[in-house]
């Protein structure tokens, strides 16, 4: 009798063993912290709108500067320092973020008239180019 009462308390323990094993394994999966999901398609197109609608002077948006920058060196250079302060401010790059770099050109007739590339390029990325008149301002975003 005393031998059977031992294999059932040995039997019990392995019991509670197992579940509790089972227990630790589904909290560590449940407190995981969520996989960071990339960029997405509307974030591009809300960004570059937005930097199109900006106002660089009280009547001067982003997009008037981008048009007339083949006509005037002085709206190159104004639109050349006010993209790079955006997409700097905009956009963190680096190992522990999820952009891991981008690059954001301006062309127009098949010339470029801006190029800002910051970071890594991967082979995870999002791209969307807008088109402007006669110019194309492409944004690619690397995750």
């Amino acid at each position: 009798m005393r031998k059977r009462a031992q294999e059932e308390m040995i039997g019990f323990a392995l019991i509670v063993i197992i579940v509790a094993v089972i227990l630790l394994v589904f909290v560590s999966f449940s407190l995981k912290a969520p996989e960071q999901e990339a960029i997405e398609s509307y974030e591009l197109e809300n960004f570059i709108q937005s930097v199109l609608n900006y106002n660089v002077d009280y009547d001067v948006e982003m997009s008037d500067l981008i048009r007339n920058c083949n006509n005037y060196d002085e709206d190159c250079g104004l639109m050349e320092k006010e993209l790079k302060s955006i997409l700097e401010e905009s956009w963190i790059v680096g190992e522990d973020s999820v952009i891991k770099g981008y690059n954001f050109k301006v062309v127009d007739k098949d010339k470029e008239i801006f190029s800002f590339e910051k970071g890594v390029i991967t082979q995870n990325y999002k791209t969307l180019p807008q088109l402007l008149s006669d110019s194309e301002i492409i944004f690619i975003v690397y995750y």
